[in-house]
């Protein structure tokens, strides 16, 4: 009977729903938004297949909400941001922990065959589970982000006034789930553990168990960092937000001042400029990677990553009606010396010698254009 009960549990766990509503000062005068917020108060998570029904039975109350805002919706110009947002949703809420489960359980193959484990107080089996579970929920409250009044994201406006991570720890506070898992989810925004660290859910944990919740939240922001790189490195920069902002110019340029940060180990936390300065900023994400397995995977993720921005700062060069061959030359030359310094020297691996090849001869077309 307790078989049963657990069984049913697990696939139709008990979500509690309501509503945030906020009013906005704009230019155009007042915006009402509402919010959707999520509770799984005594939801018990303890597998991989109940995070994974937990989230999709989230997902089945959000985006019909979308739907028919969509269908009751006649503007044409607000029914292309509501797909566009529809499109967000899937990518960060759905596509993108997939993909974070999946580096995670490679990143996890390669620790298991250096017996990275020997010592650890957990089997690999249980370490497996664990962080399966933090890969499929830890952006869970991107769903509270959504005006589901405008069919917008606001991420700067929710009116939790948290960012994801905290909300999707606040989802999951008091369900049947791991401390360990809930500090990973809670803190995979930051660079390490230091903030953790003063957390009273972290302090009351045993010392070994403190040595587990470190490496789950070390381990998330490797990974989280992995795939969004894996993401830009097959597709460059034209599914990501920073594409559409009219603060980023597309001029095939780098602004110096980033560029001389970037070279010299600093992270960029930069919401403007050039849409090249975007890319750089996700190259120094991977200043504060943990673990070796992380650099291992990051070596080809990167070098592919690299290529697309190549390629990006060849495509804004095309299609500018102001082509100045000589500084397109200029900022191939800063994304070598970029590479250089983020493949090379920081992770101790080797360039793909046919791409260099092949930029290396782009530049020089570009220089005799120059010279010509």
């Amino acid at each position: 009977m307790l078989f049963i009960k657990s069984f049913f549990q697990i696939f139709n766990p008990q979500i509690n729903v309501k509503y945030v509503q906020t009013k906005e000062e704009t230019e155009n005068g007042k915006i009402n938004r509402k919010f959707i917020c999520f509770d799984s108060k005594k939801v018990d998570i303890s597998s991989i297949l109940a995070a994974k029904i937990l989230a999709k039975k989230m997902g089945k109350k959000f985006f019909p909400l979308l739907e028919n805002l969509l269908k009751s919706t006649k503007n044409q110009e607000k029914s292309a941001q509501i797909l566009k947002t529809k499109a967000w949703v899937y990518k960060k809420a759905v596509w993108h922990p997939a993909l974070v489960e999946k580096c995670t359980h490679k990143a996890l193959y390669k620790m298991k065959k250096a017996k990275t484990f020997t010592s650890f107080p957990l089997s690999y089996k249980e370490i497996y589970n664990d962080v399966s579970i933090v890969a499929i929920l830890h952006d869970i409250g991107r769903l509270s982000e959504v005006d589901i009044t405008q069919g917008a994201v606001c991420m700067k406006h929710s009116g939790l006034n948290k960012n994801h991570a905290a909300i999707s720890f606040d989802i999951l506070e008091y369900a049947n789930i791991k401390p360990e898992i809930l500090l990973a989810i809670k803190y995979h925004e930051f660079a390490d553990v230091e903030e953790a660290k003063n957390d009273e859910i972290y302090k009351s944990l045993p010392e070994k168990n403190k040595t587990i919740a470190q490496f789950y939240i070390r381990l998330l922001q490797d990974m989280d960092k992995t795939a969004n790189l894996l993401e830009r490195s097959k597709f460059g920069i034209k599914k990501c937000a920073e594409f559409f902002d009219p603060h980023y110019l597309q001029d095939y340029a780098l602004t110096d001042e980033y560029f001389v940060k970037a070279i010299n180990g600093n992270y960029l936390n930069i919401k403007g400029g050039h849409l090249l300065d975007a890319m750089m900023r996700f190259v120094t994400w991977t200043y504060s990677i943990h673990f070796a397995q992380t650099k291992e995977i990051l070596s080809e993720v990167l070098t592919n990553f690299f290529w697309q921005m190549y390629q990006e700062a060849i495509t804004e060069y095309e299609k500018s009606d102001d082509k100045d061959s000589s500084r397109l030359a200029c900022t191939l030359e800063k994304i070598i010396r970029l590479e250089d310094y983020a493949i090379t020297e920081r992770m101790g691996m080797n360039i793909n010698a046919k791409n260099r090849t092949k930029i290396r001869r782009k530049i020089e077309k570009l220089q005799q254009l120059s010279d010509s």
